[in-house]
C-alpha cells in the first residue's frame, strides 16, 4: 500500500494472508474512517485487492482482519497509517497526442513539451497555454532549452530552433529520422545522433559545424561531460572532443551480443555509466577502459538512461519492469517491481525519492528504501513504440510527466531534485545532457 494519497483518486491496497490451514477467507477492513463488512469469501492464493477514497484529509491508521468458515476471526492486524493530502496533483494539461519524452522548463519557470504529433507546446508553471507551434512530422525527443532557442528533433530528420515567443528562428535538415535528444553546450552549439550513424554539431545559427560516421544508427541521445567530452552510444560507446575529433571508442568483446539503445550518464568522477541489451550496466573510466560491467539478475533488456543520487548510488529500469540499485562496491540490487517494461529514466529528489514511469501506466513515487510513496495512473491503454517518459522535477518540487494518452500532469512532489549529480534524464531541467558550467 503506498504511504501518501489524495482525496481525488481511491487508494489501492493489497492484503496477503500467511499461517492459516484454511484455502479460502473473508475480510474486514478498518479503513480509518470506516469499517467494511464481511466480505465474500476469497482464495489466499490470490491475496485480497480492494481501493478506498478517502474524503477529507488526514493520517488514517488501517488494518484489516479475517476469519475462514467456521466463523474463526483473527485479530486485527496492526495498523498500517496512509496520510492523504488534499492536492498531490496540482493541475493537468490535455494535448490531442500521445507524449513520449520529458518536459523541459525554461529559465522563467515556463514548461515545454513536444508531442507525437509534431507539435510543440508552451505552458505558465499553472498549467495554462502560452503558445504552441506545429512542426512536422513526428517528435518522440525532449525539448531543449538553450539560452538562445528552445531546441527540438523530428522524425523527419529535421532539428528546429524556436525562440520563447514561439516562432522559428531556423531549421536544419538532415535527411534521416532522428529519435534523440540534442545535447547543447554553454555556447548553444547543438549535438544530436541520427539514424544515418553521424553525430552532427550545429551552430547557433543554424550551420553545420562537423559531423562524424559511427559504426550504426543512434538510439540514444549524446552528452557532454565537464571536461568538455561528447559521449555517444550506438554499437559502441564513442568519446569526441567538441571539434569532431575522436578521442576513443570502447567496443565490447565480440562474444557479447549487445547493442546500446540507452543514453550514456556519469558519476561526479566522471565515470561513464551505460546500460546495454545484454542485461549489463558498463562503467567506463574517461580515457576508455572498462572498470566494471555487471549483469541484472535476469540479464533483462536495458533500453534506458540511469540517474545517480549524492552518494553515487545508481538506479535503473530494465524491460522486465524492475527497478536496480547499484551502490558503490556493491552488487547490482533489485529496489522495485512495476508491473511492465520500464523505458524511460527515473528522477531523484533532495530527499533521495525516486520518481519513476512504467509502461503498465502508472506514474511511481518511491522512497529512499523502496517503499511505495504513491502511484497515480497516466494510461489507461498500452503503447507498442519503445519510448517513455521521464519525470523532471522543478525547482519548486513540481513533478512533471507527461502520458502517450496526450495528458501532461503536475504533481506536487516532496523536495526540488539533487544537485550537482545526474539525477534526471537529462542532467537538469532544461535537459541539456550537459556538464559545463
Amino acid at each position: 500500500y503506498p504511504l501518501y494519497g489524495d482525496t481525488t483518486q481511491p487508494v489501492e491496497f493489497q492484503f496477503i494472508v500467511s499461517n492459516v490451514e484454511s484455502k479460502e477467507l473473508s475480510y474486514q477492513i478498518d479503513w480509518g474512517d470506516k469499517i467494511t463488512e464481511w466480505s465474500n469469501y476469497f482464495s489466499i492464493n490470490y491475496g485480497y485487492n480492494q481501493n478506498h477514497l478517502y474524503k477529507e484529509p488526514g493520517m488514517y491508521p488501517c488494518k484489516i482482519r479475517v476469519k475462514d468458515k467456521n466463523n474463526n476471526i483473527s485479530s486485527w492486524s496492526q495498523s498500517f497509517p496512509i496520510t492523504i493530502i488534499p492536492n498531490l496533483l496540482k493541475w493537468q494539461y490535455l494535448t490531442n497526442s500521445g507524449i513520449y519524452s520529458a518536459v523541459s522548463i525554461g529559465f522563467n519557470d515556463e514548461i515545454y513539451i513536444t508531442c507525437e504529433d509534431g507539435t510543440l507546446h508552451s505552458l505558465n508553471s499553472n498549467g495554462t497555454l502560452r503558445w504552441k507551434i506545429q512542426l512536422l512530422p513526428s517528435i518522440y525527443s525532449s525539448p531543449v532549452v538553450g539560452k538562445k532557442a528552445i531546441y527540438i528533433t523530428t522524425t523527419n530528420g529535421r532539428l528546429y530552433a524556436i525562440d520563447i515567443n514561439g516562432k522559428e528562428k531556423w531549421q536544419y535538415n538532415v535527411d534521416n529520422p532522428i529519435y534523440t535528444t540534442p545535447a547543447v553546450d554553454n555556447k548553444d552549439n547543438i549535438y544530436f545522433g541520427c539514424d544515418d550513424a553521424n553525430i552532427y554539431c550545429i551552430s547557433p545559427n543554424g550551420e553545420k559545424s562537423w559531423s562524424y560516421k559511427t559504426g550504426d544508427e543512434i538510439a540514444g541521445s549524446l552528452i557532454i561531460s565537464d571536461d568538455k567530452t561528447i559521449y555517444c552510444a550506438s554499437d559502441a560507446v564513442y568519446a569526441l572532443d567538441l571539434k569532431g575529433k575522436r578521442k576513443w571508442v570502447f567496443k565490447p568483446s565480440e562474444d557479447d551480443d549487445v547493442y546500446f539503445y540507452a543514453s550514456p550518464f556519469l558519476g561526479n568522477d566522471n565515470t561513464i555509466y551505460i546500460a546495454g541489451t545484454d542485461g549489463a550496466l558498463y562503467a567506463l573510466t574517461n580515457n576508455g577502459r572498462l572498470k566494471w560491467k555487471e549483469y541484472t539478475e535476469d540479464e533483462d533488456e536495458i533500453r534506458a538512461s540511469g540517474v545517480i543520487d549524492q552518494d553515487q548510488n545508481i538506479f535503473f529500469g530494465d524491460e522486465n519492469g524492475i527497478i536496480y540499485k547499484k551502490r558503490m562496491h556493491h552488487n547490482i540490487e533489485f529496489f522495485y517491481e512495476t508491473d511492465y517494461y520500464i523505458f524511460s529514466a527515473p528522477a531523484i529528489d533532495q530527499l533521495n525519492n525516486i520518481y519513476l514511469v512504467s509502461d503498465d501506466g502508472y506514474f511511481y513515487c518511491l522512497n529512499k528504501d523502496g517503499k511505495l510513496l504513491f502511484k497515480w495512473q497516466i494510461a489507461e491503454d498500452s503503447k507498442e513504440i519503445m519510448y517513455s517518459p521521464s519525470p523532471i522535477i522543478d525547482k519548486n518540487g513540481t513533478v512533471y510527466i507527461g502520458s502517450w494518452e496526450g495528458k501532461l500532469f503536475a504533481f506536487n512532489g516532496f523536495a526540488p531534485p539533487m544537485t550537482n549529480t545526474w539525477s534526471l534524464y537529462r542532467y537538469n531541467a532544461q535537459n541539456t545532457g550537459c556538464k559545463i558550467k
